[in-house]
C-alpha cells in the first residue's frame, strides 16, 4: 500500500479563465441584437437632432388594378396615412388623383416605342403633409426615410399599397 495521503485527492485545483473565440463570437451576437432591438423600438430617428419642419411629398403607384380604384376613391383629402409595417402616422392626405396607366411598347415597323393603354390598370398619386425631422439624409417622418426614389409601404382606413416616392418639398410660410 502506498503511504500518500488520500485527502490530496479531494482537493481540486483552481483554474484559471481562459477567454477563447467562442465567447467572443457569443459577446458580438449579444451586442448585434441589442442594437438591432434598440433600433427597431427607437424607429430611424433615434440619433437625428435636424430641424423639424413641415413638407409636402407625393406617392406614385404606378399600376393598381381597377377593381381597387373605389376604394382609392373613398379616401378624401385629410385622412390619416400610417406606415403598414410599423403603423407609424406618415401623415394626413391632400389630395389622391387617379389616371389611366399607360405601358412602354416597341413597334418593331417603326422603329418607335409607343405609349399604350396599359388594361385593367390605373395609376394613382397620392399627396401627403407631414411634420418630418430634416437630416443629412433628407427627412424623416416619426421614423421613415421620405426622399424621392424611396419606396413607401403606407396604409389607410381604406387600402393598403405602396409607391415611390417622386417628389418631396418644405412648406414654407
Amino acid at each position: 500500500m502506498d503511504s500518500r495521503d488520500f485527502s490530496e485527492g479531494l482537493k481540486s485545483p483552481k483554474k484559471e479563465y481562459r477567454f477563447n473565440v467562442v465567447d467572443g463570437v457569443l459577446i458580438l451576437i449579444i451586442l448585434a441584437a441589442a442594437a438591432a432591438l434598440i433600433y427597431i423600438l427607437a424607429g430611424n430617428n433615434l440619433f437625428s437632432g435636424g430641424a423639424k419642419t413641415e413638407i409636402l411629398y407625393t406617392i406614385e403607384i404606378p399600376l393598381i388594378k381597377n377593381e381597387f380604384v373605389s376604394a382609392v376613391n373613398q379616401t378624401q383629402q385629410g385622412t390619416q396615412i400610417t406606415d403598414s409595417v410599423r403603423s407609424y402616422n406618415l401623415g394626413e392626405i391632400q389630395s389622391v388623383k387617379v389616371d389611366a396607366a399607360f405601358t412602354n411598347s416597341t413597334d418593331m415597323t417603326k422603329g418607335v416605342i409607343e405609349q399604350k393603354p396599359y388594361p385593367d390598370y390605373s395609376k394613382v398619386t397620392i399627396t401627403v403633409k407631414a411634420q418630418s425631422t430634416k437630416g443629412p439624409g433628407g427627412y424623416s417622418v416619426n421614423g421613415k426615410i421620405i426622399m424621392v426614389g424611396e419606396m413607401v409601404d403606407f396604409r389607410t382606413p381604406y387600402f393598403v399599397s405602396y409607391g415611390n416616392c417622386i417628389s418631396v418639398q418644405e412648406i414654407t410660410d
